[in-house]
């Protein structure tokens, strides 16, 4: 049964987290940060200096109190018991931020922006360790592969799907969403019926690290889901299908993301 929680923000929610131990963040428009329990009492409430949207907020898995929260170009590190200060902040960013992923060490976070860049700061030392420039539109969103701490997936509106290695410069793999809607397009369609282009705004890794979905508009995208291998003998990764339309015809294949000899099957990425 669903519940509306109550109390929170003025403004439009703009994303969420939820911890380990069952605690909810919220961020909206013009700086707005909500904690809440989860009864969805809340917690707790801060408003950040300069009023750039909240664009994302992840939790510490191993540190369900500690929070991180993008807003502009600027990551905030915050306790969740007390959100009126910040613990530490990081500029590192040139455009406003639209995603942040921590690996699974957490010495890593990684967060894409408004130019197509994705910052990669180590946590460590505080400093910038890896600056990924491929999407030639905005990254939308990123994600760190689980038990795989040097290995991430990207997207973006320029309607690419990325597959990087933190030891490489240049993405191991990528796959163009407009290519695969204009195979689509080639099927029966409902008259009158138009379909978006497929920017993809949203990309979730399974906690296995192998199968990743993508969200692209309406396009059939959404809800797919690729396999990625880690073995020499089998392909790194195949599209396994689309939710809205069941399996695709053709399989996308990667080779090994842990052999960077091995080369990409067909056209070399652009």
């Amino acid at each position: 049964m669903a519940v509306k929680w109550t109390g929170g923000h003025s403004s439009p929610i703009l994303c969420l987290n939820a911890s380990q131990e069952g605690l909810v963040a919220s961020g909206a428009e013009g700086g707005d940060l909500m904690a809440w329990g989860e009864d969805g009492t809340p917690l707790g409430h801060t408003r950040f200096q300069g009023a750039d949207d909240v664009t994302s907020v992840l939790f510490s898995p191993s540190c369900p109190t500690k929070l991180y929260a993008s807003h502009g170009e600027t990551i905030s590190l915050l306790d969740v018991r007390s959100l009126k200060g910040s613990m530490d902040h990081f500029h590192v960013n040139e455009e406003e931020i639209n995603c942040l992923s921590l690996n699974d060490t957490e010495n890593l976070l990684a967060s894409a922006d408004d130019s197509g860049s994705i910052k990669i700061l180590d946590l460590e030392n505080k400093k910038v360790s890896r600056s990924l420039k491929r999407h030639s539109n905005i990254c939308s969103s990123v994600a760190f592969r689980p038990q795989r701490p040097q290995s991430l997936v990207s997207c973006g509106l320029d309607m690419q799907v990325m597959l990087w290695n933190l030891q490489k410069s240049r993405p191991l793999w990528i796959t163009n969403l407009q290519e695969d809607e204009t195979e689509e397009m080639e099927s029966p369609q409902s008259p009158g019926q138009l379909l978006n282009p497929a920017l993809a705004h949203s990309v979730s890794v399974a906690s296995c690290g192998n199968i990743f979905s993508c969200g692209a508009e309406d396009d059939p995208h959404i809800g797919g889901s690729t396999r990625i291998q880690t073995t020499r003998t089998e392909p790194a990764s195949e599209f396994l299908g689309k939710a809205s339309r069941g399996p695709s015809p053709d399989s996308t294949r990667l080779l090994d993301d842990e052999n960077p000899s091995d080369r990409v099957s067909g056209p070399p990425p652009q």
